[in-house]
């Protein structure tokens, strides 16, 4: 019998091959620089903003859409706290809810044993009686009931 000698098995090459073909487009957006932004050159010239001041009606303008987004993001804010709030509270009476259903499911089943365990000591007592009525109908008077002692 040959044995042929494997370095690798399938399993282990496909998860290696897997693993390969993941780490390549991480890799290469690690090596490419983003293309939007300028670089330093170094220069003392003055920004696009200070060659061409706006004006203050520009400059009102963007105050005051700054305003109204800041006021939209504090909207945002209060409505994701008031959401989150809503949340937990149907979750905790979820949770309350699911305790006292399965209190209520281990009571029962406390219930339903008790219930058998009386049961199967009825059906013993009963089934004794029934034993003793045919006996004493058959003439074993040692097995009838005794009548009862009426007070003088």
């Amino acid at each position: 019998m040959m044995m042929t000698f494997r370095p690798f098995s399938r399993a282990s090459l496909a998860i290696a091959l897997t693993a390969s073909a993941l780490a390549m487009p991480a890799f290469a957006q690690q090596a490419s620089a983003p293309a939007a932004a300028e670089p330093d050159n170094g220069s003392m010239e003055p920004s696009p903003v200070t060659r061409n001041p706006s004006t203050p009606e520009e400059q009102a303008e963007r105050e005051a859409a700054n305003a109204a987004q800041v006021q939209a993001s504090n909207a945002q804010l209060a409505q994701n706290a008031a959401n989150l709030a809503n949340y937990e509270a149907r979750r905790s009476s979820y949770e309350n809810q699911m305790k006292l259903y399965e209190n209520t499911v281990d009571s029962r089943a406390r219930a339903e044993s008790e219930y058998a365990e009386v049961k199967k000591l009825y059906d013993a007592i009963y089934a004794q009686w029934e034993a003793d009525v045919a006996a004493c109908n058959a003439g074993d008077r040692k097995r009838c009931a005794q009548a009862p002692v009426m007070p003088k």
